[in-house]
């Protein structure tokens, strides 16, 4: 009878370790930061919009071959009238794209995943929702808008005479050192790549938490979508 009832134990404890196992694939793993630090404390940016993806391409890439790919890419709206973004002084051209259907945030995040795969692309980021359309002169820039973030962000050193922790930081990171600002010394441009440890908002809110800067910001944009 104790030999049955071990018996018993064994099985149940094999079969919850099973079940534990298949809902931990199945669920995924969801990787949105709806934060980034101001003054101290985390600053909302907003939930995540399950429509549209950003995605950057350097712009080295003509406009006609960013179309040509996109045009490959099932999980989006093919009949979608995107733009295509281009800043000047900035390396890539951003595109929001729209999803087929809604999808959950782990479906995004393995979404991000694939495309991180392909050579063109340089970026793939979640988007936020907002309720502002306008530009920062308050101009309506569309009837509909998401939020999102570049590959850039922007950390402000103690001393600018001693760079020690933002070097050490940069090799931790894998991230790239882009410059410093010329009128604000203490502040340096740096950029997270598909081989650093995060994107753009993960590393700026990383630098920030190490405790050896006194201000890391994201590069945060406003895209019309609609």
């Amino acid at each position: 009878m104790r030999n049955y009832i071990l018996f018993l134990l064994v099985v149940i404890s094999l079969i919850s370790c099973s079940n534990g196992y298949d809902t931990e694939i199945n669920q995924g793993s969801c990787d949105f930061i709806n934060f980034k630090y101001y003054n101290g404390s985390q600053d909302l940016l907003g939930e995540i919009s399950n429509d549209y993806i950003l995605i950057a391409v350097n712009s080295i890439y003509p406009d006609h071959e960013i179309k040509n790919f996109i045009s490959t890419l099932n999980p989006f709206n093919q009949n979608y009238d995107y733009q295509i973004h281009k800043v000047a002084h900035y390396k890539f051209k951003e595109i929001p794209l729209k999803l087929n259907a809604p999808k959950s945030c782990e479906e995004i995040t393995k979404l991000i995943s694939d495309l991180n795969q392909n050579p063109i692309i340089s970026y793939a980021h979640f988007t936020l929702k907002t309720n502002n359309c306008t530009n920062l002169i308050w101009e309506p820039i569309g009837n509909l808008c998401v939020d999102s973030y570049g590959s850039n962000f922007y950390v402000k050193v103690l001393d600018e005479n001693d760079l020690t922790d933002l070097n050490q930081m940069i090799a931790q990171t894998n991230t790239e050192l882009v410059g410093q600002n010329q009128f604000m010394e203490r502040w340096f441009e740096l950029r997270a790549t598909k081989e650093s440890n995060g994107d753009g908002l993960a590393m700026a809110n990383f630098f920030y938490e190490s405790g050896l800067f006194e201000h890391s910001e994201p590069g945060i944009s406003k895209y019309p979508v609609e």
